[in-house]
């Protein structure tokens, strides 16, 4: 451990100057031609991914400069009927966005464990989602849990079932229902 001393009193020995000052410019200009050579060394090996960054920023300041002029170009009321429909677009498409994770989250919480889903199609009309779902169950009272808990749970309602069968192989009850998903409560 090296121990500098700041206090006012004057340095007798020149062993002291020289741990105490000299040591540690040395090391600092050390590291920095290090940290330089480095440097270099890496622009170096890396300069052509550099130079397509610069072409990339010199392009988009381009594009943003192009497109500063282009709407200045459009009129006041032009630009207030692009923004109200692409609103009115963004609204409608979000409307009709269907979350997955959300979904595949009620199914989990409305199926019993002697259900298995097969397959999820859904639909979307107008406002409306509705789903087709294809499915297994070891008995005819654990197709009918699964179709009372969609019916219970608050994203789903008018769940019926649409099909179903007994597989000759398996002895499970093979069904097809329908329900309307309402989203996220």
């Amino acid at each position: 451990m090296i121990h500098i001393d700041f206090s006012p009193r004057p340095c007798n020995r020149r062993r002291d100057k020289v741990l105490g000052v000299w040591i540690p410019i040395a090391v600092l200009i050390l590291i920095s031609l290090l940290n330089v050579g480095v440097f270099i060394v890496y622009r170096f090996r890396n300069s052509d991914i550099h130079q397509q960054i610069s072409s990339m920023e010199s392009k988009i300041s381009m594009f943003q400069e192009k497109t500063k002029t282009s709407g200045v170009l459009l009129s006041r009321e032009k630009y207030k009927t692009f923004i109200q429909k692409y609103n009115f677009l963004n609204h409608i498409t979000h409307k009709k966005m269907l979350h997955w994770s959300s979904l595949l989250n009620s199914l989990g919480e409305a199926l019993p464990p002697s259900v298995k889903i097969t397959v999820i199609s859904p639909s979307v009309k107008q406002s409306r989602v509705s789903l087709s779902i294809s499915g297994e169950a070891l008995t005819k009272a654990d197709e009918l849990l699964f179709v009372e808990n969609l019916q219970k749970s608050p994203v789903f309602h008018d769940a019926f079932i649409d099909f179903e069968a007994i597989d000759a192989a398996t002895h499970n009850l093979k069904f097809s229902l329908s329900v309307r998903y309402r989203g996220t409560p």
